[in-house]
């Protein structure tokens, strides 16, 4: 699912007093593959800069609403959780991994930061795990 259909779907169901709380998960094997970033990098190399600055506009839109999101929201992280699917899911109340999962902010290994607030979230989990190596 795009982000921009995440966005829309997200601002209905704050609005829609039936809704009590949001689940949400991928399909198949995976939470999100990272391919968004894949796009913006083929866009970003064919001079289509303004489609990557609208797509991290829709992206950091959507993280911020999810992080003050009035509804509780879970997130079950099974399979592949990449990229933006750490902003999608991270910043929501609950997350759910499970013995699936795998996690990684592939922007890095492309020459950008890393972003939806993965600096402030991989800070602060426990041990040695949000710096990407190992004691």
């Amino acid at each position: 699912m795009s982000i921009s259909r995440l966005l829309e779907l997200f601002r209905a169901y704050e609005e829609d007093s039936n809704v009590k709380f949001v689940v949400v998960k991928g399909k198949g094997r995976a939470f999100c593959a990272g391919g968004d970033v894949a796009a913006v990098v083929r866009d970003l190399n064919e001079g289509k800069w303004k489609l990557g600055a609208e797509f991290f506009r829709k992206e950091f839109t959507l993280n911020y609403l999810i992080a003050t999101y009035s509804k509780p929201q879970v997130s079950i992280l099974n399979g592949i959780v990449m990229g933006g699917g750490a902003g999608a899911s991270i910043h929501g109340r609950f997350r759910v991994a499970t013995e699936t999962s795998v996690f990684a902010m592939p922007e890095t290994a492309l020459g950008l930061f890393p972003d939806v607030g993965a600096s402030y979230f991989l800070s602060r989990l426990p041990g040695f795990l949000g710096n990407g190596r190992y004691p």
